[in-house]
C-alpha cells in the first residue's frame, strides 16, 4: 500500500499560535487555498480511498482531494487530533508560562503522561494505529490518503520509524504537507516527508 498522509490546511489558530486540540476549528481562507492546491497536486494519483478525522479542518482538506477522484471521504474519529485537555484554546505562550512543569514532564515521558483532562501520546498512537491496521487490511495493493493532524500523524511516523514517542516533535510537519509511506509485508518506508512543493505560499510553521 502507498499511504499518503496529509496534514490539514491552516486555521486561524494555527496562524496565531493557539492550541486547538479537538476544538473544531475550521480552515481559514489560506487553509482553503492550501487544501485546493493539495488536491490539485494529487489528482494524477490513482487513489482508491480517502480517510479523514471527523474535525472540520481535516475533513474539508480531505474533500478537496477526494473530489478529483469521485470519492466520498470516510470519516474515522480516531484520526482526530490529540485531546490536549486544559491546553485547548490557550496560546503556546500561555502554555509555556502557566504549565511549564507539565511540558517538562511531557518531554521526559510522553508515553505515559496524560495531559490534564486530555490524552497521552501513547493513547493517541494506539487509536490511530488501529485505524491504520484497518485501512491496510482493506487496501493492501492500493494508494490511500489519510487526512489528520500534527501530533496524531507524528505518533504514526514514530511507529513507522520504530522510534519512541520522545521523537514525535522532531518531524516538524507544516500545514497542508503531504508524506508518503510505502507499506509492504510489515515494513514501512517513509519516502516523502513534509512535502510542501504543491503550495504557492509556504506556511509559517506555528503548529
Amino acid at each position: 500500500m502507498n499511504l499518503i498522509i496529509v496534514r490539514h490546511g491552516e486555521t486561524d489558530w494555527n496562524r496565531t499560535g493557539r492550541c486547538q486540540g479537538i476544538s473544531d476549528v475550521q480552515l481559514n481562507d489560506n487553509g482553503r487555498r492550501q487544501a485546493r492546491e493539495l488536491g490539485e497536486s494529487l489528482k494524477g494519483e490513482d487513489i482508491s480511498a480517502v480517510y479523514s478525522s471527523n474535525l472540520k479542518r481535516a475533513f474539508d482538506t480531505a474533500k478537496e482531494i477526494a473530489r478529483h477522484h469521485n470519492l466520498n471521504v470516510n470519516i474515522e474519529t480516531d484520526l482526530r487530533e490529540m485531546d490536549q485537555g486544559v491546553f485547548d484554546g490557550l496560546s503556546f505562550d500561555e502554555i509555556r508560562k502557566d504549565y511549564s512543569h507539565i511540558l517538562a514532564k511531557w518531554r521526559e515521558d510522553p508515553d505515559s503522561l496524560k495531559l490534564p483532562d486530555g490524552e497521552s501520546l501513547k493513547e493517541v498512537q494506539e487509536r490511530v494505529w488501529g485505524v491504520f491496521e484497518k485501512v491496510y487490511e482493506n487496501h493492501r495493493e492500493e494508494t490511500v490518503v489519510l487526512a489528520s493532524h500534527n501530533l496524531t500523524i507524528n505518533t504514526l511516523l514514530c511507529r513507522f520509524s520504530k522510534v519512541g514517542l520522545k521523537e514525535a516533535r522532531n518531524f516538524n510537519l507544516s500545514s497542508a504537507c503531504k508524506s508518503l509511506i510505502v507499506c509492504e509485508d510489515g515494513k514501512f518506508d517513509i519516502t516523502v516527508l513534509n512535502d510542501l512543493s504543491h503550495l504557492s505560499i509556504k506556511p509559517e510553521n506555528k503548529l
